[in-house]
This record gives C-alpha cells, structure tokens and sequence, in this order.
C-alpha cells in the first residue's frame, strides 16, 4: 500500500490492552498505533482525523503522563452531536486509540474489561472532548481548531473541478498533494499543537 512519506514520521501513540494480554491476542497487551492505522480506520486522511490523533496523544499524555496508556481505562465524551458535522468521525477514531465505544461495544469478560457505554455524544461541555481515567476520575477537556494552519488558495479551485468532474489527472494528484501538505503540517509542526489543541 503506498500512501504519504510523512505518515511514517508521526510519532507513535503505545498503549497497554489488558483485554488484548489476557487472550492472548498482543504480547503483555501492548499495541502501537501509528497514523496510518487511524487513516485505515477512516478510510482517508484530512485535518479531522488528524486532529483525531492530536486530541488522543495530547489527552492520553495529559492523564498518563509517562505511563502507557491502559486501553479501555478511559471514556470518551464529544460536545457535538453523534449525527453532527464530523463528530462521528472524530469519536471512532480517538475510540479507535483508547477502546472506548458506544453502547455496541464489547460487554467485557465477567463485567471486566468492557468498552461498551464508553463513547459518548451530545455532552455539555466548556471544550469539544473530554477524556477520563475511570480508575481514578482524572480527566482532561480539550478543543481543536485546525484553522491555526490554512489550507493554500488552490485547493478551492481545484476543489471545484474535481466535483464538476472536469479536473485533469494532473489537477487530481496535485489537489491530493496540496491536501496532504496540510495534513503533514498538522501533525508534524509540534510548536503549533498548543494553537491548534486548548486545554481546558
């Protein structure tokens, strides 16, 4: 599978799976995740899967801080409504990273380990996410603005063409690339994370 260079260069976000050591799936239960498993998981990369991987390394260091994170240790709440703009998508793939999922989730082995009832939608909050450690309450709020880092003037027109069914072969690759270019300054310009993620 061939895809940007840069999806390599993004720092990789290791968890621990108690679920995944006890059967046996992952050795001691510890899974990395790269960038390109949240781009598979979503079927794309852009500036809110992006911004997906941001809110989950941020909050996932801010509640660990230098332990692994425990995978299915942690809720996921988002302000916005499921069916709302791309909350949706912003929720599956930050569930993708800590387990958490709605109320389809795995129930758990003997009402342990369950990831079911750990995404939520809809819920009142100053930011856009929220994350919380259910084994000791401590949670972190944050708000993503991905306008911090623009996209160049030519996407627009060549956004254009593209839905008019008129772009070239070249125009198409050259919209993908002027797209990916965006993407790549999300994830890799780390000074300006603190613009892009608030903290609350």
């Amino acid at each position: 599978m061939n895809y940007p260079a840069f999806f390599d260069e993004v720092e990789p976000i290791d968890t621990i799976d108690p679920l995944a050591d006890i059967l046996g799936a992952v050795e001691n239960g510890r899974i990395t995740y790269n960038y390109i498993d949240m781009v598979k998981l979503a079927g794309h990369s852009c500036p809110t899967v992006a911004g997906a991987w941001l809110l989950s390394r941020i909050g996932l260091e801010k509640l660990y801080g230098e332990d692994l994170p425990v995978r299915g240790n942690v809720k996921v709440e988002l302000r916005g409504a499921l069916d709302e703009g791309v909350e949706g998508v912003i929720g599956s793939c930050i569930g993708l990273i800590t387990g958490a999922a709605n109320e389809g989730g795995f129930k758990g082995l003997g009402g342990r380990m369950g990831r079911n009832n750990r995404l939520f939608y809809g819920v009142e909050m100053e930011g856009e996410v929220r994350l919380t450690r259910l084994d000791n309450g401590v949670s972190v709020e944050m708000s993503y603005n991905p306008s911090i880092v623009p996209g160049n003037p030519e996407q627009q027109v060549l956004m254009q063409k593209i839905m008019q069914g008129v772009a070239t072969p070249d125009e198409k690759k050259r919209f993908g690339e002027l797209w990916q270019e965006r993407v790549e300054k999300i994830l890799l310009q780390e000074e300006l994370w603190p613009k892009m993620v608030t903290l609350y």
